[in-house]
């Protein structure tokens, strides 16, 4: 197996190098890469991973001459937001930073994504380079040049397709995850599994006890893997026009639960509820068997997902919710559907389609029913 993948359109419009392995500040294409730079640096991060991690970066750059700054932000998904966004802005400006600096994000999901967005933005644009710190910023959220911030209206609905010019992955910080992250960023391997790649599907319901353990071979076989789906995917429609839409799996439901849970709900966590309720669509649109959808459904219990909603999650609020999706089209959503697991059904290259009234009801009906426990 090897250490790099290659992320570029056939336009060569973009083109990332993702490194997966141990000891970033080990690695000579990271120093390679901010030589090259020629630049001064802004390390964004969240306060959490700051004082992990943060100042032995900048005490790694600055002592090979490097002139770098760092600035964080309060941790939690309610800072992807405009006024996040614009204090770090603001920040930037004031510690002397314009068009001629470079941004490295390092962090989690929410701070690829706003970092991403900043760079995206900052003086009309400035290169950055990503770090993900946690398995969902590995897997995902650091791949693809999505980046953004979420309003009222809903998830990611302010952003920009805007790619980092190299991805580290340092499985290293893995070790010091919570058991809830490594269970957030695998959701997303699971959904790379169903849509696409069953042997990952099939990596975990079979070795699930080395998962368990954080095995690092283990865990570096499933980045690595789960990385490959992602490239094949945004090389083949880098700006969501159809397949693109197939990585939605799960988070048309998970994506309207986040909001409604005022993002009190981790996004894996919703994820894996809103993959278990898709596949019930699936199944009920005869799409997958009933088997099928038992051994997805099993999968995610085993894993310790919470699979529970609070009476905020109503079926009429989820119709509300759900207008706002990225894929509903004139204010109707559309869901990916799986074709068996490690498959969807393509809809004439659209990869997502409008459900019937009465089957979407009954499912989130369903819904309710299956995963609101009350005051227990």
């Amino acid at each position: 197996m090897k250490d790099q993948i290659t992320l570029k359109t056939k336009s060569k419009e973009f083109k990332t190098t993702i490194s997966i392995g141990f000891d970033l500040l080990k690695n000579p294409l990271f120093l390679q890469l901010c030589q090259e730079q020629h630049s001064p640096f802004a390390i964004v991060t969240d306060d959490h991973v700051g004082k992990l991690y943060g100042q032995s970066l900048v005490d790694f750059l600055t002592a090979v001459g490097l002139d770098v700054t760092l600035h964080t932000f309060k941790a939690g998904e309610q800072s992807k937001s405009r006024a996040v966004k614009e204090h770090i802005e603001d920040e930037l400006f004031h510690a002397g930073h314009g068009r001629g600096s470079t941004l490295i994000a390092l962090g989690g999901g929410v701070t690829t994504d706003l970092v991403g967005y900043i760079a995206a933005t900052f003086c009309r644009g400035v290169p950055y380079i990503s770090i993900p710190t946690s398995l969902l910023g590995m897997v995902d959220a650091s791949i693809g040049g999505k980046t953004g911030i979420n309003v009222s209206f809903g998830k990611n609905l302010i952003g920009a397709t805007y790619h980092p010019l190299a991805i580290f992955m340092d499985l290293s910080f893995l070790t010091t995850l919570s058991d809830d992250g490594i269970r957030e960023g695998t959701a997303e391997i699971l959904k790379h599994g169903l849509i696409e790649h069953s042997y990952l599907f099939e990596m975990l319901d079979e070795d699930l006890e080395k998962w368990t353990e954080r095995d690092m071979p283990f865990f570096k076989k499933l980045v690595y893997e789960s990385c490959q789906v992602k490239r094949k995917v945004v090389e083949a429609d880098p700006y969501e026009k159809g397949m693109r839409r197939m990585l939605n799996f799960g988070h048309t439901i998970g994506h309207a639960i986040e909001v409604l849970e005022e993002y009190k709900m981790p996004h894996g966590e919703a994820v894996a509820l809103g993959m278990v309720v898709e596949s019930m669509i699936s199944f009920k649109l005869g799409k997958i068997s009933e088997s099928e959808f038992d051994e997805i459904y099993n999968l995610i219990k085993v894993m310790g997902y919470r699979l529970s909603i609070s009476e905020k999650v109503t079926e009429r609020q989820m119709l509300h919710m759900m207008r706002f999706d990225k894929k509903a089209k004139k204010r109707t959503p559309r869901f990916v559907i799986l074709d068996g697991i490690g498959k969807v059904e393509s809809f004439k290259d659209t990869y997502c389609t409008v459900i019937d009234e009465d089957l979407l009801d009954e499912t989130l009906g369903w819904m309710v029913a299956e995963f609101y426990k009350g005051d227990a």
